[in-house]
C-alpha cells in the first residue's frame, strides 16, 4: 500500500461575506512529499490553486520539476499578488466618484 496523501496546505476559503453569493471561494492545496522515498515513481507533489466565483472557476498550474519551472511558478504567483493589490487600490479609488455620481443622481431625481 502506498503512502497516503498529506498536505502542507489544504484550505478552502470563502471569498464573500455572509449574505452574499456563497459560491465564491479560493482553494489551495500543496501536498507534503517530505517523507516520500526517492525511489518512488510518484515524486512530484500535487498542487492546486483554484478560484471560483458563482458559476466560473479557474485552476492554475504550477511546475516545480525544473529551476525554470519553479522560477516561472513563483513569477506567476508574485504577478497575481501584485495584480490583486493594484486592482484593490483602483477599486477603492472608485468608491468616492461612484458615491458622488449616485448623490448627484438622487438630487436630480428629487428636483424633477
Amino acid at each position: 500500500m502506498g503512502m497516503p496523501y498529506r498536505a502542507r496546505v489544504n484550505e478552502r476559503t470563502l471569498l464573500n461575506l455572509p449574505g452574499f453569493h456563497m459560491g465564491a471561494y479560493v482553494y489551495v492545496y500543496v501536498e507534503d512529499t517530505s517523507e516520500r522515498e526517492s525511489g518512488s515513481n510518484n515524486f512530484e507533489p500535487r498542487t492546486t490553486l483554484e478560484i471560483a466565483d458563482c458559476d466560473r472557476r479557474i485552476e492554475l498550474q504550477f511546475e516545480i520539476d525544473s529551476n525554470e519551472g519553479r522560477e516561472n511558478s513563483l513569477h506567476k504567483l508574485d504577478t497575481l499578488v501584485a495584480a490583486l493589490r493594484l486592482f484593490r487600490e483602483a477599486l477603492v479609488a472608485e468608491f468616492e466618484p461612484y458615491d458622488r455620481r449616485e448623490q448627484d443622481r438622487e438630487r436630480e431625481a428629487v428636483t424633477t
